[in-house]
């Protein structure tokens, strides 16, 4: 009976955020000759879109930053208006320059139960120009509902992107799947937060399947 309760909580909490029918978009096109030096500096978040439709989260932005065992990716946010939050997930770089664009990040979580210390993600590179406006997206897939969760980042160097800059960045979004309307304009006020955590903690833009735990 317990073991019956664990996996219909399970089952509830994943139909929260996997919304999507099926598995992630397959054989999609990503930019070519993607080069990971030119991406670094400040993305801000202008647009993004969340296929659970969780908006919690302003004054979004992305940036890569280097430590001596390999390069990390920082999101900094500010939820509610309130808190000020970062989320650093370790860069896994492509072996082969044709595939550079698809990247991964992975993320540890120290204080999680065991199965979701690690967590792995992709982090596929749409668009971009690397001076002006990209186009990010991850994709989740959970067998136990047989539905996907899909977050896009549209990024910009500053916090206002140009329409030409906008049109190019939206262009790629229909090979998988989405409508354009659809993206919610993010928030560039209150962007000074009453509070900062000092420790990383989990980024909305990710989301794994909830682990069913046999118990007896």
């Amino acid at each position: 009976m317990l073991h019956f309760v664990f996996l219909l909580f399970g089952i509830c909490s994943v139909q929260g955020y996997f919304t999507l029918p099926g598995n992630c978009p397959e054989n999609v096109t990503l930019q070519e000759d993607f080069r990971l030096a030119l991406f670094y500096g400040k993305w801000y978040q202008v647009y993004h879109y969340s296929s659970n439709g969780l908006n919690k989260n302003n004054c979004s932005t992305v940036e890569l930053i280097t430590k001596p065992d390999g390069i990390y990716i920082n999101q900094s946010r500010v939820d509610l208006g309130i808190f000020h939050r970062f989320s650093i997930g370790k860069i896994k770089i492509p072996t082969d320059i044709e595939n550079a664009a698809d990247l991964g990040v992975t993320f540890t979580f120290d204080d999680a139960p065991r199965r979701l210390k690690t967590r792995h993600y992709p982090f596929r590179v749409l668009a971009t120009n690397n001076n002006f406006y990209a186009t990010i997206y991850t994709c989740s897939y959970s067998p136990l509902v047989n539905k996907h969760f899909i977050y896009v980042w549209i990024l910009s160097r500053n916090p206002v992107l140009n329409d030409v800059s906008k049109e190019l960045a939206i262009k790629p979004l229909n090979e998988i799947g989405i409508d354009s309307s659809k993206l919610v304009k993010d928030e560039w006020t209150h962007c000074n937060p009453k509070y900062y955590d000092s420790t990383p903690v989990e980024p909305f833009t990710f989301r794994y399947p909830v682990p069913i735990y046999n118990i007896d």
